[in-house]
């Protein structure tokens, strides 16, 4: 008997979480300019550098741009700026030296600010989150020309291209009166839609900016402007077609300005260039049909099977969901006159939970927020702000799985003084939630030929079948082809639920 089994293999790209560590990292930025008097505000914002992978480990190397807002002893308001690096370690013992490994990095505040009078010493705590792609490999068989067979088609989805890019948005602004010196630009980029087309990845989003800035006038004042703007952008991505799904995050690394105008007109124009770096995903929808499962009427086969679990991205949804909260200052704390501007947000996501359709989520939103005093001298003071929320968000069928995926970017905040003491926070988040679906599927990866079966001597057999949800599941019980089955017993449906009976018919050689 010939028996010849197909075999092909089977390969799938997938990308599976590494690490989550959160990384103090001690700074300290020098001032040149004055003696400092106090910190104002903070922007802290890290980004990846480079990922250098070896066996059983990974190194991740990153930057972090920072920009103070200091008040001088001699008076007056400065920035001061400066970089400082850190470094993630990583030990896994899938990572070799040619894995791809794609990190990201967050800022989660900052803590132990002291000011001397040339530099300020501070903690930033960065967030590294690191993602490794790997290949799942299985051997599966495609025909057994001389058996019953069972065929399934799997699903899946792999990943077709993954790469990080860098790229520039510019973006130009007129501030309603004059300027003398710009002195903070805090800039957030958020992601709102990726798509794929053919050869290129279209990305969408918008672009919050919050300036503060000295006006040209024979005293200056401390002004703050906000700023808000869409974009647009293309990346090259070849192989890619507009049915692929597309995953990206982005970061905004550094913020570079320019103010151009005379500073005796009657407004002043500033050209901010964002450098915004992107890990994306690309990953492709396939299907193969495989072999699930086999028997030969003559002969016992001895089958070696194999489980396959896929994980494919169900659904994906983006909403903006609004929270609020307030900030009491405290009875020692001097009257408030007015906040002048909410800097250097983001949300640190504490527990998730999915009850009856709806997905609950708590965590904080942290932000830097600047006021004026009720003073004669009109001073500034800033306090580091904690607001903590709860989000409640239903959707029928979507988290019908319980795997998912959350991402929650600060995508606007607004502060104003309630109260002589008292700060109202009104935040809008970018909610994007990827809901998860785990397929798994029988893999037939080999069969051999056993013994010959006993032959059957009766002629007609009489079978009473309990129950069984397909056809395969009877003829693999009865050891007769599904085919014979079906011709014999033409009022026989599926699936089986009550006993019901079943008749084969052998032929016999006389």
């Amino acid at each position: 008997m010939a028996f010849e089994p197909k075999s092909a293999d089977f390969e799938v790209k997938r990308a599976k979480p590494l690490s989550k560590d959160t990384i103090p990292v001690v700074t300290t930025i020098a001032n040149n300019d004055g003696a400092i008097s106090r910190v104002i505000s903070m922007n802290v914002t890290p980004c990846i550098e480079q990922v250098v992978a070896s066996t059983g480990s990974a190194q991740i190397d990153g930057k972090i741009n920072i920009k103070i807002l200091v008040e001088k002893v001699e008076g007056g308001y400065d920035c001061i700026e400066g970089t400082t690096n850190f470094t993630a370690h990583v030990m896994n013992n899938e990572i070799n030296q040619d894995s791809e490994i794609f990190a990201t990095a967050h800022n989660l505040g900052v803590s132990n600010i002291q000011a001397s009078e040339q530099a300020v010493t501070f903690t930033a705590n960065v967030l590294v989150k690191s993602v490794i792609l790997f290949d799942e490999k299985v051997k599966y068989l495609e025909d057994i020309p001389t058996a019953e067979q069972k065929k399934d088609t799997i699903n899946y989805t792999s990943i077709i291209a993954a790469t990080n890019q860098e790229f520039e948005l510019e973006i130009e602004s007129d501030l309603p009166q004059s300027v003398s010196k710009i002195l903070c630009v805090d800039s957030k980029v958020v992601l709102n839609k990726a798509d794929a087309g053919n050869d290129v990845v279209s990305l969408s989003g918008e672009v919050y900016t919050n300036i503060l800035y000295l006006t040209a006038d024979e005293q200056p004042k401390l002004r703050n402007q906000r700023l808000t703007q869409n974009f647009t952008h293309e990346l090259l991505a070849n192989n890619v077609v507009n049915t692929d799904i597309i995953t990206a995050t982005v970061q905004n690394c550094a913020t570079n300005y320019e103010l151009q105008g005379e500073l005796n007109s009657a407004k002043s124009t500033i050209i901010l260039k964002d450098i915004v770096k992107t890990n994306i995903f690309v990953r492709q929808n396939k299907s193969i049909d495989v072999v699930a499962d086999a028997f030969c009427p003559k002969y016992f086969l001895n089958n070696e099977v194999a489980s396959f679990t896929s994980q494919n991205v169900a659904n994906t949804d983006l909403s903006f969901e609004k929270i609020d909260g307030s900030i009491i200052l405290g009875e020692d704390s001097p009257r408030i006159d007015r906040v002048l501007a909410v800097c250097a947000g983001n949300v640190i996501i504490k527990d998730t939970e999915i009850v009856d359709n709806e997905l609950n989520v708590s965590g904080i939103l942290n932000c830097n927020i600047v006021y004026i005093l009720d003073d004669e001298e009109g001073t500034t003071q800033s306090v580091f702000a904690e607001i903590p929320f709860e989000l409640n968000i239903k959707k029928d069928g979507f988290y019908d799985n319980g795997l998912m995926k959350l991402s929650i970017v600060p995508k606007d905040i607004e502060a104003r003084n309630k109260k002589s003491k008292e700060i109202d926070v009104i935040a809008e988040l970018a909610v994007e939630i990827t809901a998860l679906e785990n397929k798994t599927a029988a893999i037939l990866q080999s069969v051999v030929l056993g013994e010959k079966r006993p032959e059957n001597q009766n002629s007609i057999g009489l079978y009473i079948i309990p129950q069984a949800q397909d056809l395969w599941e009877v003829s693999k019980a009865l050891n007769v082809s599904g085919s014979i089955i079906s011709a014999q017993n033409p009022d026989l449906q599926f699936p089986i639920t009550s006993p019901q009976r079943v008749v084969v018919y052998r032929e016999r050689k006389l």
